[in-house]
């Protein structure tokens, strides 16, 4: 797919000389290439920006290889306009993107910043902008993607954008959702035990009714009704406390009238299709309804996901029997073609290859605390790789990462950071060398043990780090401008 790469050849406006020498991948073009898993494979990657050292190479991300992307950076450094970029990447039609896979984009837009996404720079701006003259600058041609804003029912999106209005049943949550909904551990809290048992009889194992005696059948599409019912009227409830209960009742109560919830339940498959990108506008949500939301999506999309995967990798399979097959038994070739094509309607029921690209990270996969995206967000980063799912998460906090997911990323994209914690948890996640020896500009040399802390304090808007396990070393990069409008604000 993707048209010809333009040499765009111009110098940065910041430049930094860095020793040892860099080696990397080679990339599309002349350019270089971070995360690819299998050297010398054919190209499939999206650009990123230029390395911040002469000769201002392109740099590339691959996305043949499912990866675990953590950006990271103080407010105003830059990282949700980098995630735009990646977005803008992976949905691309032209240069920007260079090979053929067909993958699904979702964005989780925790402030709404990707509101202004389907407006584009050179739609909207004069042609003697400064926006446009850098687009440009770059040789960075207009696109139109394929977009789709979602927005919670109950909330609102401006004049003149167009949203589809999502919702959720009762019974989209589980268990762990409802009590991370409101807050109470199902293993210490008393409160938390009553929800599990609630929960099971409405779902899984079915209750008695104390003033009729008959038994209500388990309904796996329980309304708050119904679930109220087992709180009021089955008799084990009486174990627990009448403030529990009460308790219990009133949050019930309280859901009845939050207008997210409907009798219409939510399709992952709507948020991931191929060539794609969904924005999911979560600002006017509070945080724990938003982390219920994005936990249910992420265990949806890994189960989903898990389907398609075994059924398409079976597909090559059946077609090589039926090839092997064809001149001395035509009929079972012709088995194993039906076969191959069965799968292929199977592998549709569930969702392509993917990326969800999360912002805030911190809220939702926290160091301490019960939310309830923490644990799927967890197993996605620890299992979605083996189904072909990525994800790139940005977090101003990396301190305030779950320890066990700062371990996992494979590309790190370190914006300037100020925070001495944040500034040592990123250090700790780095997965290459740090440089012996760096130049910023043409005068300031950095030496020795505090060179990472002090590059990193001093990095410009727009620039980053780059750490992946296939260099020799952590280099710096300008992230391209952006070919539609970032809807971060200056305060």
């Amino acid at each position: 797919m993707a048209g010809q790469i333009p040499d765009a050849k111009f110098r940065l406006e910041h430049g930094f000389a860095m020793k040892p020498n860099l080696f990397l991948d080679k990339g599309p073009g002349s350019g270089l290439v971070i995360g690819q898993n299998v050297p010398g494979a054919e190209i499939e990657a999206v650009y990123l920006g230029k390395q911040a050292e002469t000769p201002y190479r392109n740099v590339w991300l691959d996305m043949r290889g499912a990866h675990v992307v953590y950006v990271m950076g103080k407010r105003r450094s830059g990282k949700s306009y980098t995630l735009g970029v990646l977005a803008e990447g992976l949905g691309a039609q032209g240069w920007i993107r260079q090979g053929s896979f067909q993958q699904g984009v979702l964005i989780l837009d925790s402030m709404n910043v990707f509101l202004t996404m389907p407006f584009g720079v050179e739609s909207t701006f004069l042609a003697d902008s400064a926006a446009v003259k850098e687009l440009r600058k770059w040789k960075l041609d207009p696109e139109q993607f394929a977009m789709t804003l979602f927005h919670p029912r109950g909330t609102t999106v401006p004049t003149g954008v167009t949203s589809v209005e999502i919702t959720l049943r009762p019974s989209d949550l589980g268990s762990d959702e409802w009590c991370g909904l409101f807050e109470a551990d199902p293993f210490a809290d008393p409160l938390g035990h009553l929800i599990t048992e609630v929960y099971a009889k409405t779902a899984i194992d079915g209750h008695v009714d104390s003033q009729t005696g008959q038994t209500i059948p388990a309904n796996s599409d329980f309304t708050l009704e119904d679930l109220l019912r087992a709180l009021e009227r089955d008799p084990d409830m009486d174990r627990y406390h009448r403030d529990t209960r009460e308790s219990l009742r009133r949050r019930l109560d309280a859901v009845r009238r939050l207008p997210i919830f409907s009798d219409t339940g939510l399709d992952v498959r709507q948020l991931l299709e191929p060539e794609r990108i969904s924005v999911l506008l979560l600002r006017d949500l509070d945080q724990q309804i938003r982390s219920v939301l994005v936990a249910l999506i992420v265990k949806r999309m890994m189960h989903l996901r898990g389907i398609a995967e075994q059924e398409e990798r079976m597909i090559p399979i059946h077609l090589a029997r039926a090839q092997k097959l064809e001149s001395r038994d035509p009929e079972a070739a012709s088995h194993e073609r039906e076969l191959a094509e069965e799968c292929k309607e199977k592998a549709i029921q569930g969702v392509p290859r993917s990326w969800i690209i999360i912002d805030e990270a911190h809220n939702y996969i926290p160091s301490r605390g019960v939310v309830p995206s923490r644990k799927p967000l967890k197993k996605y980063v620890d299992e979605g790789r083996n189904l072909g799912l990525s994800i790139i998460a940005a977090t101003q906090q990396p301190s305030g990462l779950d320890p066990s997911i700062q371990r996992n990323a494979d590309i790190l994209l370190i914006h300037a950071l100020s925070h001495h914690d944040d500034i040592q948890a990123a250090r700790g996640m780095i997965n290459t060398a740090i440089p012996s020896e760096v130049i910023i500009g043409t005068h300031e040399k950095i030496q020795g043990s505090r060179a990472f802390e002090t590059l990193v304090r001093k990095l410009p808007q727009g620039y980053a780090l780059a750490s992946t396990d296939r260099t020799n070393r952590l280099f710096p990069l300008r992230v391209r401008p952006r070919v539609t409008i970032h809807g971060g604000g200056d305060y």
